[in-house]
């Protein structure tokens, strides 16, 4: 009878034992959200992972990383420390940022491995390749349409994304039509390619030009990040609104005329507008010597349609004293959109009255200085 009291005894003691080795292993987890992820060849994989003390005793765990695949290598940390051991308190729980680098080329399939809290528990973390492949950058941009005349720079941002856990180094295209223009620019510099750290992203500018004359419509741009082993595209949609273009010029297309001092001379000029959309509130201005007035009638046009013309005069008065000789005006026409301008030569003719006034005081310069002679060149 008292054997088998102490069987049960020995049989129940076991039971506790077992319940209590049970219950002490599962004092630390280790939990992530997502401990199967499907990632293209080359990526950096991120986990966050929490080390969760259930016990009411401070526990400390040595954090180990297991069965990780050939040349593949991590790195652990809590804040900014790289890790091997962590203490948490009683009922409390710490965050651990895994990161795992896989080669550029890798072989399609699923590989797992371990990350451990050395003793008490292991929790298995499975990445599944999607492809063989080498990994490629990422292009992307939040803004790919965007309007505007012709004549406008259209600029974009891009971002390229490295995904690989190795640098790399990108060229960097354009698959436009001739007389495209195309600019890229990093870090405030025109550059032709860029090199990008693993993992990191680089910003990109994106300039694009019109060729002149460019139509009102869509166009597509593609754009390209291109390697040895790949490329990456994004497209850029460039709609043009239409092209915007004046010219002034005169009917016969002189841009010369002569004028008398002190004299009005009215001059025509005409107005075209060369591009494929309408130009509003075309105003008028004038570069001129000083004391010059330039008048215009009239001094704005409110719209001239796309391939019409229109005119206007300009009254030109030179000063009274100007000077016999060729000077030069400026007439512009300019709106918002466009402006246009034209140099003219002005040859300038004083009246035959004022020919006769200088002729004069040359005469009674000279016989002034014939006077001084004969009275002092005795002397």
């Amino acid at each position: 009878m008292s054997t088998n009291v102490n069987k049960l005894k020995l049989v129940l003691l076991g039971v506790l034992l077992m319940i209590f080795v049970r219950v002490d292993a599962q004092s630390v987890q280790l939990y992530t959200t997502y401990p199967k992820i499907t990632v293209s060849p080359g990526e950096v994989v991120e986990y966050n992972i929490e080390l969760i003390n259930n016990s009411n005793a401070i526990q400390t765990s040595e954090i180990a990383i297991g069965s990780l695949p050939k040349d593949w290598h991590y790195e652990l940390k809590s804040g900014n420390y790289t890790v091997d051991e962590v203490s948490v308190l009683p009922k409390d729980r710490k965050t651990l940022n895994l990161r795992v680098f896989m080669p550029g080329k890798q072989t399609k399939g699923s590989y797992t491995f371990y990350i451990s809290a050395k003793g008490q528990y292991r929790l298995p973390l499975t990445v599944h390749i999607t492809k063989d492949g080498i990994s490629v950058g990422e292009l992307s941009s939040n803004q790919t349409n965007m309007e505007g005349a012709a004549n406008s720079t259209f600029t974009y941002n891009a971002t390229l994304f490295n995904r690989s856990s190795e640098s790399q180094v990108y060229a960097l295209s354009a698959n436009a039509a001739e007389g495209w223009g195309i600019v890229f620019k990093s870090g405030g510099k025109q550059v032709s390619s860029v090199n990008v750290d693993p993992n990191q992203r680089q910003d990109i500018l994106v300039e694009i030009n019109a060729p002149e004359g460019t139509k009102k419509g869509s166009y597509k741009i593609p754009i390209r990040a291109t390697r040895c082993t790949g490329q990456s595209e994004i497209a850029f949609d460039v709609v043009v609104t239409g092209s915007y273009s004046l010219e002034l010029t005169t009917p016969s297309g002189r841009l010369n005329f002569d004028a008398n001092a002190g004299s009005v001379h009215k001059q025509q000029l005409v107005v075209k507008n060369t591009g494929s959309s309408d130009i509003n509130q075309i105003n008028f201005s004038s570069e001129a010597p000083s004391h010059w007035e330039v008048v215009f009638e009239p001094a704005r046009i409110n719209t001239i349609k796309a391939g019409e013309t229109a005119n206007i005069n300009a009254t030109v008065k030179p000063p009274k004293n100007a000077m016999a000789g060729d000077y030069m005006v400026t007439f512009t026409a300019k709106s918002s959109e466009t402006s246009a301008k034209s140099q003219f030569r002005v040859t300038v003719e004083t009246s035959l009255l004022s020919g006769w006034i200088g002729l004069l005081f040359i005469a009674i310069a000279l016989g002034s200085v014939y006077l001084l002679i004969r009275k002092y060149g005795r002397r």
